[in-house]
């Protein structure tokens, strides 16, 4: 039976079955207490697992029910657990999914018919701030399971004039389309008021672009910043340039964002179209039958049918399904991440209409909750109009949009939400947003520049002010007396003129040319075909686009191991059976994508499962059997195998009797398809096994027998007399045998059960409460399922409680960690129990050497007295609102307790291809690599070990605390061993340590910029932490933290064991905090969701456990192997790229200011400005920006194959090397030095000229075009045709813009003065040496610091560079001396060496099926 999980638990914690909300008051219904607010109505932890809060009980106590709204939701720390103080966004909930809620998160539940009945096909009305691809309602919906209701702002009070949103109907009232007349008027329909089932997740329409786009890039700074300077040119007195010329930077930046918004938009435009066209079947009326409609004419109150593995096109009430069972199993991992099935029953009052049940027959009224974000929230009622019954619904009877049905030949059901009232569309938060390191630097410098331009303009109006005030009667060149003129005055209106003139020193553009450069890095991230994985037919993911550079500066990994370092597809190795060792030898099955790893059976163990009839003999007259105690422990420990999981289980493929367009199939096949294989639920003593006869494997249990029967106490087992066939010996399926088609929750289960199922030991039939095994020697033995104890992070266990159906004989069926079922364990004085007991243990330290993962089985007879005692007190503690989780703890542990030990397993989850490589080069590169896993210790060790965490010559340090105090000496012993250590090697000359060790111990101190010559002293050192001792270490009470964190900078991986997925997040948090380090999580299933969303940088792998990794990553990757390249390569260049950039960006801005301002100096600080106002507003943003796109999108300062051959090198982006906080600065004075070089050339060039000041001020621009592209050219790093491009593009665009401007300008009065000017300037040579002379005097200095930079103190990129360059040509002129010297052969020869390094390029095309080019 599949575990319930979270579906079962948040309906648990809904009002009972057919209850209203609490405080809500349905017609004809009253309570008798006062509702509560939603503000004081806290979290009461919800049943799990399938049970439920008692319904009525609640309501007829007032005060219990208060006291439980009051109370908050509480979860005692229990193993392996930690105070979360400050931990905000990750939070520990009922369901596995809900492991992280961001901070502030609200339920976006809809509030009104106002809200449901505006424009059709119209977006939510909170689209306009979310962005969104079609994927982002899979990648949101994990954040958004459990919310609380907004409270009303003062904002909303203050804004009374707003037009009120009226509420909608407690309930929703939805009658089947089918039974409306059809001549009723569209708004008098009943479900009119709701939405239909189009969706649009596009933020604008085609009337609605202009002005919404506009009204969202206003809420930017930056925008409002560039708007604040257009306002200030229509003041008369400040006015600088002509209105329209002044708009210009803003009107082009905002362009080209509306360009951008619009490309994104139109994407999510086509992914709606085929969501919208997307087909299924509805009822209709006129024919009688179902007929074949677009998801976008569906509308609620419509029947729909859907078939197997069919997507669900809206949120469905299931009103019929084809099972005997009236169950139905639905995959919610495009929802939630979870790939265990969650079933789903037909409404009551509906089973078993399996015949004469009919679309056409339904006439009932449904009334639900409205819409709400919450994924397993839902309550309301069906009311049967024959009988006038009010039958109760819950989420255990609703299947949710974008779930896929599972397991079930063909389901009904009545549309109740559609389209964006769906809980997966609601449920849409868009993609998310992250601030890189380098970006919040580089907010600093702006910081900086604004301060630097406010100083300019005060310098500038002070000087005004002074040269105005200079001056006794008349001022020259001013039109009006000096009396009139007020100097202070002045100098307030020039500093808002300066503001004006210099506007260009803060780089508005820059954050547009920031963003589209990381979106095509990210593009080509994407498009890499070194990280595209055929097998999965999966590329690599960027789901967050502005955190690019973040890759090349990672200095912390955490990873997860199953599943991340681990294929996650387990295979059975090795088991242990009443101390007796099986080992199995591991093998590959399949072939090309098929393959997959299986093993092969043991012989002794095959013969004894095959030798059980023989095994058997009579005891007594009664004809009853007997097992031998050996035989009897190996039944129970196969039977265990394939029972004590949840497993769902079909035999064939399911099959529809309806066409995709609603027409029924009459062949045979689709007739024999939909017959249901599950097993109807019946009474122990009439039960029936109908396809008994169809298996030539099993026998029936003869009847007179079943009273007879009875499974010994302990060690004996009593059987039929009747004997199975021979061929139920057979471990090989014969032909007429049909293999049952197993769906497990994780890939453990399901290497359990198919284990099983080849030592014959077969689970054929499970459903809800029963379920049908075939047992070597017994044939078809039934089981009632009586309950299921589900697994859980603290008890490490999970447990089934099955009754056999003929004897009635209850007995309890137990895996978990050997940690938590060793100690319940029944110990004897029995020499034999003590011997299998030491024996077992010992095979487990053996498995866990070997890496495996090892589960310890038990089982425990209990007598019908025993049980229902226990069960009394079971429901009690279920019906608990206080301390409800703690008491069923001790339910579960007081079932769980003296048991029998049966054996253990061991499971081989085998490393991905490549971990082991990729683990040594990220360790090569400085990164410290932390492996986070749930393991016990040895397993995790051997693993490390195999996957080259550790190396043999790692002295690893062990740390293994019950107590604070044992944790505290244990840490502070290394420390002060380390510390020694360090001293020594301090010494004698080697001086790392001892100036690591005199550092304080404060968190500021933990983390240094130089942490490379860490690495290597600490590289011969590893740490392994259980999580036990992790509890003290985390725990900020402890103050064990700082020391903690000390020693693992001592260690170059470290290793935690047995940590819970709040510990993973929680290390990741006190590192990134503490250190200060930029960390990185990697993992695959839903239990790292927390780790990934703490981390800088969140990557997800595609694995085995689901989607929901991959849906809260930044980065999805289809192999751990790929995260090689990924960091080394395009994280190196990534960042490389964008912090050159930006540091020439700022450079080119604050040169051009500078030169403007320099002017100021012969115009007496009047704001008059020598460069046409065109020239001023396009330079930066045209003119020179081609350059920054080639060098952030294009420049490569290293080889991919030299970064991926020498890990070290990543070394520049890990320590922050290319951008210092001092690069600013340095930039800065460079700029300043380089527009005295342009300006004073220029004035000095045409001194004592006639030269106008427009053509002096076209000269200087020149100047500063030419000076600032062979900045760039000595900037970039490799030359290709896009940087030649980029360079001489710009250059010839200006000359041409300007020719042709210079042309046309006499027709604008206000642009007049510019006419002709380039034309006479082009005209004289003096233009052409004083931008050659001063472009070379200004970029000299730099040049010369480059390359002694270079030559001198060469980067370690520079040297790998030039080493790797020398290799080439030294085995160049090997091979042309070994070459014997003619015309034939001198070009062959050379041809060789040039295309050696493209041939794995080219074997690496060939290999994915890509062409090659010759």
């Amino acid at each position: 039976m599949p575990e319930p999980g979270a579906d079962a638990a948040a309906a648990a914690a809904e009002p009972g079955p057919g209850l209203p909300e609490r405080g809500h008051r349905p017609a004809g219904r009253t309570v008798s207490h006062q509702p509560l607010s939603p503000e004081r109505r806290g979290h009461v932890r919800s049943a799990s697992q399938g049970t439920q809060l008692p319904g009525p009980s609640i309501l007829k106590d007032p005060e219990r029910a208060g006291t439980a709204a009051r109370r908050g939701h509480a979860r005692a720390f229990s193993h392996g657990q930690i105070g979360m103080d400050g931990l905000d966004d990750v939070q520990r909930a009922s369901s596995r999914t809900e492991f992280t809620l961001p901070p502030g998160h609200v339920s976006r539940e809809r509030s009104g018919r106002g809200a449901t009945g505006r424009q059709r096909h119209g977006s939510r009305a909170d689209s306009l701030f979310r962005g969104h691809s079609r994927q982002a309602s899979r990648s949101e919906s994990v954040y958004t399971l459990r919310q609380t209701q907004q409270s009303s702002s003062i904002f909303d009070y203050l804004c009374f004039w707003k037009k009120k949103v009226a509420e909608e109907a407690r309930l929703r009232v939805i009658v089947p389309n089918h039974t409306v007349p059809p001549d009723t008027p569209a708004k008098q329909h009943p479900n009119a008021g709701f939405l239909d089932n189009y969706v649009r997740t596009t933020k604008y329409t085609l009337l609605s672009f202009l002005p919404k786009n506009l009204f969202e890039q206003f809420h930017r700074f930056a925008n409002l910043y560039f708007l604040f300077i257009v306002l200030l040119n229509w003041v008369p007195e400040i006015s600088a340039f002509g209105k329209e010329v002044a708009m210009l930077p803003l009107v082009f930046v905002m362009g080209v964002t509306a360009i951008k918004d619009l490309f994104e938009d139109r994407r999510r435009y086509l992914s709606d179209r085929r969501v919208n066209t997307s087909t299924c079947r509805v009822y209709d009326r006129d024919s009688g039958h179902y007929v074949q409609r677009l998801w976008r004419e569906v509308r609620v109150g419509d029947m729909v049918h859907l078939s197997c593995d069919e997507l669900i096109p809206a949120d469905l009430l299931l009103l019929h399904c084809s099972d005997s069972q009236d169950v139905c199993y639905i995959d919610t991992c495009n929802l939630d991440g979870e790939t265990n099935l969650k079933q789903r029953r037909v409404v009551r009052g509906l089973e078993g209409k399996h015949e004469t049940f009919h679309a056409s027959k339904f006439f009932g009224t449904v009334e639900c909750n409205p819409p709400t974000t919450k994924l397993y929230r839902f309550f309301g009622s069906v009311i049967h109009q024959s009988s006038q019954e009010r039958v109760p619904v819950t989420s255990e009877n609703l299947v949710l949009r974008e779930g896929v049905l599972k397991n079930t030949d063909y389901v009904e059901g009545i549309v109740v939400y559609a389209g964006h009232e769906t809980k997966a569309l609601l449920n849409n938060g868009g993609p998310r947003y992250k601030r890189s390191k380098l970006e919040r630097q580089m907010n600093m410098e702006v910081i900086y520049c604004v301060i630097i331009l406010l100083l300019l303009c005060f310098t500038g109006a002070t000087g005004s002010g002074l040269w105005l005030a200079g001056f006794a009667d008349t001022v020259p060149f001013f039109p009006y007396s000096y009396n009139s003129l007020n100097p202070p005055l002045e100098g307030f209106i020039t500093f808002w003129t300066f503001v004006i003139i210099l506007q260009v020193m803060i780089p508005v553009s820059l954050y547009v040319t920031l963003e589209i450069i990381k979106l095509m890095q990210v593009y080509h991230i994407h498009n890499d075909l070194e990280l595209y994985d055929g097998t999965t037919n999966k590329r690599t993911e960027c789901r967050a686009l502005n955190i690019t550079e973040e890759l090349g500066q990672v200095q912390y990994l955490f990873s997860d191991k199953t599943g991340t370092l681990t294929e996650n597809k387990m295979v059975f190795r090795q088991c242990t059976i009443g101390g007796i060792d099986y080992s199995h030898d591991a093998v590959m099955e399949g072939s090309g994508k098929f393959e997959k790893p299986s093993f092969v059976l043991n012989r002794r163990l095959q013969d004894e499962l095959n030798q059980m009839d023989i095994q058997l003999s009579v005891v007594n007259h009664t004809g009853e059997l007997l097992f031998t105690p050996h035989a009897q422990r190996v039944r129970d420990f196969f039977l265990l195998m394939a029972c004590c999981n949840t497993v769902v289980v079909a035999k064939h493929p399911h099959k529809d009797k309806l066409s995709s367009s609603g027409t029924t199939l009459l062949d045979d096949s689709a007739d024999e398809s939909s017959h249901q294989v599950s097993v109807p639920a019946t009474t122990p003593e009439d039960s029936v096994l109908e396809d008994a006869g169809d298996a030539p494997d099993f026998v029936r249990t003869p009847k007179k027998w079943r009273r007879k029967l009875a499974i010994g106490k302990a060690d004996w087992l009593t059987l039929p007399l009747s004997l199975p066939r021979k061929q139920s010996r057979s471990n090989t399926p014969t032909p007429r045998e049909l293999r049952p088609i197993f769906e497990a929750e994780s890939p453990d289960e399901m290497a359990l059960v198919e284990a099983a199922y080849k030592y014959n030991v077969k689970l054929l039939r499970r459903t809800a409460t029963h379920m049908v095994v075939s047992l070597p020697a017994e044939g078809l033995v039934e089981f009632e399922i009586l309950h299921v104890l589900p697994f859980d992070s603290d008890r490490k266990r999970m447990s089934v409680i099955l009754r056999h159906v003929p004897t009635s004989q209850i007995v309890v069926y137990t895996k978990g960690a050997d940690s938590s079922m060793l100690p319940v364990v029944r110990t004897t004085s029995d020499y034999q129990s003590q011997e299998i007991l030491y024996r077992t243990q010992q095979q487990l330290n053996v498995s866990s050497r070997r890496g495996l993962r090892v589960l310890v089985l038990a089982k425990k007879c209990l007598t019908e007295e025993e049980y229902q005692h226990w069960l009394t007190a079971h429901r009690e503690a279920e019906a608990l609102l206080h301390s409800r989780e703690s008491k069923l703890q001790q339910s579960y542990a007081a079932m769980e307790d003296r048991m029998e030990l049966l054996g253990c397993t061991g499971i081989e989850d085998r490393l991905q291809d490549g971990v082991p490589e990729t683990l040594s080069a990220l360790r090569s590169a400085g990164i410290v690599v932390w492996v986070l896993t749930g393991d016990k210790q040895e397993t995790a060790i051997n693993i490390a070990y195999s996957c080259r965490l550790f190396s043999q010559d790692m002295e690893v340090i062990k740390i293994n605390a019950r107590s604070k105090n044992a944790a505290e000496r244990t840490v502070t012993f290394y420390l002060d061993q380390l510390n020694s250590e360090g001293a020594e090697s301090a010494a004698g000359g080697g001086g790392g340590g001892g100036s690591w060790k005199r550092r304080p111990a404060t968190p500021a101190s933990l983390w240094s910029a130089d942490t490379a010559s860490t690495a290597e002293r600490s590289g011969k050192k590893a740490l392994v932490v259980d999580g036990k001792t992790l509890t003290y270490f985390l725990d900020a009470r402890s103050q064990l933290q700082v020391p903690f964190l000390r020693l693992t900078g001592y260690c170059s991986a470290v290793l935690c064991c047995r940590t819970t997925p709040l510990q993973k997040a929680y290390i990741v948090r006190i590192v990134k905090n503490q250190l200060g380090a930029l960390t990185m999580a990697v993992g695959d299933g839903a239990n790292d969701v927390s780790m990934i969303q703490t981390a800088d940088v969140g990557v997800g792998i595609s694995g085995q456990e689901g989607t929901q990794a991959v849906m809260a990553s930044d980065f999805a990757l289809a192999r751990f192997r790929y995260l090689q390249r990924l960091l080394l390569v395009h994280g190196h260049w990534c960042y490389d790229r964008l912090a050159r950039m930006v540091l020439y960006f700022l450079y080119k801005n604050a040169t051009f200011v500078f030169v403007i301002f320099w002017y100021q100096l012969y115009c007496g600080f009047s704001g008059a400005v020598m460069v046409d106002q065109i020239y001023l507003s396009l330079f930066n943003l045209m003119f020179t920006s081609l350059p920054p796109f080639a060098m952030g999108i294009y420049d490569q300062d290293c080889p991919a194959e030299l970064l991926m051959a020498q890990p070290h090198l990543y070394n520049q982006g890990r320590l922050s090397q290319v951008y210092r906080p001092h690069s600013f600065w340095v930039n800065m004075a460079d700029a300043l030095y380089q527009s005295v070089i342009i300006f004073f050339f220029a004035v000095h060039a045409y001194h004592d000229s006639s030269v106008d000041i427009w053509e002096f001020g076209t000269t200087v621009v020149v100047i500063c075009l030419v000076t600032m592209l062979a900045h760039a050219s000595i900037e970039i790093k490799s030359w290709t045709w896009i940087h030649a491009a980029s360079i001489v593009l710009s250059l010839v665009s200006f000359f041409v813009f300007a020719l042709v401007y210079n042309a046309v300008c006499w027709a604008f009065p206000s642009l007049a003065g510019s006419s002709w000017v380039m034309q006479m300037a082009m005209s004289t040579p003096t233009m052409y040496l004083v931008a050659t002379l001063a472009a070379v005097a200004a970029c000299l200095p730099r040049l010369v610091t480059r390359s002694l930079q270079q030559t001198l103190r060469p980067s370690a990129v520079v040297r790998a560079s030039l080493r790797r360059r020398r290799a080439e040509e030294s085995h160049q002129m090997a091979e042309l001396r070994s070459a014997p010297w003619s015309s034939s052969t001198s070009l062959s020869s050379v041809s060789v060496v040039r295309t050696s390094e493209y041939s794995g390029a080219a074997e690496r095309l060939e290999q994915n099926g890509m062409p090659t080019v010759a």
